[in-house]
């Protein structure tokens, strides 16, 4: 009796070993998934709150083997991104899964962001290394060897980095400032990307000035969208009376010729103070160089100038003024801010 009661116990134990198995917590999937579960230790996994059973839900309880557990259809289902290329039409759950592993690795991977170290493009692998991230190397694009970049590999007829290594020349910082992986890589405009291809206006709203101090990082602010694709004509230039009342800041309007606000001002700005150009073209097409860094009236720096008369921000456009002229001449006169006497509001008429 002892022997059968044994033998009796041992079946049990071994007919229950599989429940147990799929009852306990993700570390015994190893026991199956040994590459699996040594990629996801090693590299991290696909993210430090989740194990094996946020995505693999149980499909037969109480049991494991082949199927026992569910693949997630989607990658949707927690990641709300599209895939690249964008498909002409929706793409059934099953090929949108496909889609996102053609390139990650949803287990873990020894590159960053789980993408994979091998793809399959052409036919073949292609190896990937894919460590810095944003102009690092390696990266989207391999400097040292092009066509080798994570981009590069699959790109056959673009125009900019293709996989033969030759194409013509592009941005070399990060490819997903412009090309939004939650668009398919497709071409995004956005506050955050104006830079790339508007660097020098960057460059001046970044200088310490009004316009700075309120739009700085909010190109939309004054730039509304026309068209969502980047190109000519892609965003709209607001007029300046949308923020500024003409009759605070009414236009300088010479005998038969009125001035647009930036025929003197800058609005990204500039090193002068109140968005004054740094080069102002008079009506007769000279361009003059101007330091423009206090209201003082006549001094240098200012509206006249007193080392260099008629150089000074009033002085370069008169031609036939009494007082003041770029010539240099002209009949004495106050010496006093100009503002006092020709306010802005009034269009710089006598008042």
């Amino acid at each position: 009796m002892c022997g059968k009661a044994l033998a009796l116990w041992l079946m049990t134990a071994v007919l229950a070993a599989p429940a147990v198995w799929a009852q306990a917590d993700s570390g015994v999937c190893a026991r199956c998934h040994e590459q699996q579960d040594a990629l996801a230790r090693f590299a991290g996994g696909h993210a430090a709150v989740l194990d094996c059973v946020t995505c693999h839900e149980e499909r037969r309880p109480g049991v494991f083997g082949q199927r026992h557990r569910a693949i997630p259809k989607s990658c949707t289902s927690h990641h709300s991104v599209a895939t690249h290329p964008l498909p002409v039409e929706p793409l059934p759950t099953a090929r949108l899964r496909r889609s996102c592993l053609k390139c990650h690795d949803a287990h873990g991977s020894t590159n960053l962001h789980l993408i994979r170290t091998e793809i399959r493009t052409g036919g073949r692998l292609r190896p990937v290394d894919f460590q810095a991230g944003a102009d690092g190397v390696p990266s989207f694009v391999d400097p040292v060897r092009p066509g080798h970049g994570l981009c590069e590999i699959c790109h056959q007829a673009t125009r900019f980095y293709p996989a033969s290594g030759h194409g013509e020349s592009h941005f070399t910082g990060d490819c997903t400032l412009c090309h939004d992986h939650a668009a398919g890589f497709r071409e995004v405009v956005s506050d955050a990307n104006c830079e790339a291809c508007h660097a020098e206006e960057a460059t001046r709203l970044a200088k310490p000035n009004l316009h700075h101090d309120r739009f700085a990082g909010s190109c939309s602010s004054c730039h509304a969208e026309v068209s969502a694709e980047p190109g000519p004509g892609h965003r709209a230039v607001s007029p300046c009376a949308d923020c500024h009342s003409p009759a605070r800041v009414a236009t300088h309007v010479p005998p038969g010729l009125a001035l647009p606000c930036t025929a003197c001002h800058e609005p990204h700005g500039t090193d002068n103070i109140r968005l004054m150009r740094d080069v102002i073209r008079t009506p007769d097409g000279t361009d003059h160089a101007l330091r423009f860094d206090n209201l003082t009236g006549r001094a240098d720096g200012s509206f006249a100038s007193v080392s260099a008369p008629g150089t000074g921000l009033c002085e370069v456009c008169h031609t036939r003024t009494t007082f003041y002229r770029v010539d240099g001449g002209g009949a004495p006169h106050y010496t006093t801010s100009c503002l006092t006497c020709h306010p802005h509001a009034a269009g710089f008429l006598p008042r």
